[in-house]
Formats: C-alpha cells, sequence, structure tokens
C-alpha cells in the first residue's frame, strides 16, 4: 500500500485557526483505492515545515507529499504549479526568522513535480502560479528541490476545501487502478 502525507500550516499572526491543518488532520489515517494517508500539522516556519514533511516522508516511504496553507483574501482553491526562490526579505515566519540564507544559490522558478492539472480537474479548483511570499511559497520551493517524491501544494480560501473531496483526488493520482 502507498503512502501520501498531507501537512497543512498551523497558527500564525491573526490567523488562529487554519483551515489547512484541519484538512490534514482530517485526513490522517484514511486508506482509499490502495493510498494510506498521514495528515499533520506543521508550523508556519520555513524551517520546522520541511522538518516535519520530511520526517513523516522518512517514516512512512511516501510517494507524494502534498502542503497545504491558507490563501486569506481567495475564495477558490489553487492547486499551485510554481515555487519561486523566496528571499530573505519575506515576511518573518512564526520563529520570527526569514527565508533561509542558503536558498539564494537556487534557480529562481521551480515547478511542482505532481501533475497539478490533473489534480485541480479532480478537486475542481484552478491552477495557479503565485504560492505568495510566505512560508507557503518557501516551504513548496525547498520542498520540490530536496524531495525525491511528487510534491504538491495547494492553497485553500478560509472557508477550506472538502477532505474527502481531497481525497478521492489523492486516490485517483496515486491510488492503484481499478479492476474492471
Amino acid at each position: 500500500m502507498n503512502t501520501v502525507v498531507v501537512v497543512g500550516f498551523g497558527s500564525f499572526g491573526d490567523v488562529h485557526n487554519n483551515p489547512s491543518a484541519a484538512i490534514a488532520e482530517a485526513l490522517d489515517g484514511c486508506v482509499l483505492n490502495g493510498i494510506c494517508v498521514v495528515g499533520r500539522e506543521m508550523p508556519v516556519s520555513h524551517d520546522r515545515s520541511l522538518a516535519v514533511s520530511e520526517f513523516l516522508i522518512a517514516r512512512t516511504d511516501a510517494v507524494a507529499v502534498i502542503g497545504i496553507g491558507v490563501a486569506m483574501e481567495r475564495t477558490a482553491v489553487t492547486v499551485e504549479r510554481t515555487g519561486r526562490r523566496p528571499t530573505r526579505s519575506d515576511c518573518l515566519d512564526v520563529d520570527h526568522r526569514g527565508a533561509p540564507e542558503g536558498l539564494a544559490a537556487g534557480p529562481e522558478v521551480v515547478q511542482s513535480s505532481m501533475d497539478c492539472e490533473r489534480l485541480a480537474n479532480v478537486l475542481g479548483a484552478e491552477v495557479g502560479d503565485d504560492a505568495g511570499a510566505y512560508v507557503c511559497n518557501s516551504w513548496l520551493y525547498q520542498a520540490i528541490r530536496r524531495f525525491e517524491i511528487d510534491v504538491g501544494f495547494i492553497h485553500v480560501p478560509p472557508l477550506g476545501l472538502d477532505s474527502g473531496r481531497l481525497l478521492s483526488a489523492i486516490a485517483e493520482l496515486w491510488g492503484e487502478p481499478r479492476g474492471g
């Protein structure tokens, strides 16, 4: 059975109940079509969010990792296709730190390694190329460069995303083929 890790950001700033973490945690332990989902909250931290993701991937031998973050100004779910190299001038995270300095040598832009269009289609979501200028983008950029599995990121509006719909999408993208 394959495992997909889903990590959602926790609270930050004025966002005390981040729907991203709730979605990830709602999927934890779900099994569908030969896929087991491990869902956890990760801190809104440039460094610690990657550490949580890396730990879960190693522990589960996951085939994919999906990050989820809230975009307070958006009204639609967006599957982000592009991560941009974060800069030290980006907003500080919950640890009061900017993006890691070691990223300056990396490429300006990296592309998600998962089929973003297919994921968006199954979710009834949009595809975007702007993961923002905060930890969401930093996570996506670093995860794509660090992990040798499918990596993707979903921005949700404040009302979130139906976790059942995301589970169905995960099963369709990474699940076992259905017999006929």
